[in-house]
């Protein structure tokens, strides 16, 4: 696919990423931009099959990076599990340990990537899918 980078190591065992995505200090990030908003779009699919009135109100939206380390162990539970239907979930699995540091590591390379456009777009578009319930009293 298109989305595949590869990786090898730098002499000084550093990885290195050749392929699709954001350069961040001269490596490439390990989950691109165009995977990421894969997940997003993966995420606001979800939201969309749960009639509106039970998803959550409208007045606790908020963007997925306001809070997101629980989500992204999820994330990475779901890639580990063969649960989630992201085409790259085996190599994303293989590069975010299944626990709080690998949690730790995704969230800092979402993070690096949070301003990609089609990242935004995709988190917008979670935000409006998400959040259409009724305030709770």
């Amino acid at each position: 696919s298109s989305l595949t980078a590869t990786s090898s190591r730098s002499p000084g065992g550093h990885r290195v990423w050749e392929g699709r995505g954001r350069q961040v200090g001269g490596t490439m990030a390990p989950i691109t931009a165009e995977q990421f908003t894969v997940t997003l779009e993966n995420m606001a699919r979800a939201w969309e099959e749960l009639p509106e009135d039970t998803r959550l109100p409208k007045d606790e939206e908020k963007s997925f990076f306001d809070d997101c380390k629980q989500t992204c162990l999820e994330i990475i539970q779901r890639w580990h599990s063969g649960e989630s239907s992201h085409q790259d979930r085996e190599e994303l699995a293989a590069e975010y340990k299944n626990s709080p540091e690998g949690a730790e590591q995704l969230r800092k390379d979402l993070y690096s990537i949070r301003e990609d456009p089609f990242v935004a777009a995709a988190d917008l578009n979670l935000r409006l899918v998400k959040y259409t319930a009724v305030p709770r009293d």
